[in-house]
């Protein structure tokens, strides 16, 4: 346990110091997390230049909130909840409408899952050709963990409405998982 509380204190150090303007301490603490940050990018982008942007747009805020970072919970955690913020900001100012693109899809969804046969980087490509509206909810839901009560808050939508979505992308991932197939 020593261990981990080390570390603890190497990374409160670190971002103490990248708070008050060291550049190295930042740059370690960018290294660290950007692989991630920006994989979560990816899942929120049509494509690679959006994914660019959202990067980064969210390194610029976490740059600029660094100092209220608390030390409680862990700095990826911290992180990854300022990047969500600004990809579904992002999506906002879209005017992303969370409703269906197509509500005449007319295909019946299989319990059994199609997604473990996936490698990560084939659902990645999929998932980034959802609308934006069901790749939200499919990255919120089941890449962000957040609960359909937390992603109804987020979005202004119903509970019900979050897990009635979920089904549909889900619906929609297989379509697009099926006609990827076929290629």
């Amino acid at each position: 346990m020593k261990a981990n509380g080390d570390l603890l204190s190497i990374n409160a150090v670190l971002i103490k110091k990248a708070a008050d303007g060291d550049d190295a301490a930042f740059k370690v603490l960018y290294e660290s997390i950007s692989g991630k940050m920006y994989s979560l990018c990816l899942r929120y982008a049509v494509d690679e230049e959006e994914a660019n942007d959202l990067f980064q747009e969210g390194f610029i805020k976490l740059y600029k909130h660094l100092s209220t970072f608390r030390n409680e919970g862990s700095f990826e955690g911290w992180a990854r909840r300022i990047f969500v913020t600004t990809c579904l900001d992002f999506l906002k100012k879209k005017k992303v409408r969370f409703a269906d693109p197509d509500e005449s899809l007319g295909i019946e969804a299989d319990q059994h899952s199609i997604y473990d046969k996936l490698s990560m980087d084939d659902l990645m490509k999929v998932i980034q050709k959802l609308p934006d509206g069901y790749r939200t909810i499919v990255n919120l839901y089941l890449i962000e963990d957040y609960s359909h009560k937390e992603i109804a808050d987020i979005l202004g939508i119903t509970e019900s409405g979050s897990k009635s979505k979920l089904h549909k992308a889900r619906t929609y991932l297989k379509n697009l998982w099926t006609e990827t197939d076929a290629e």
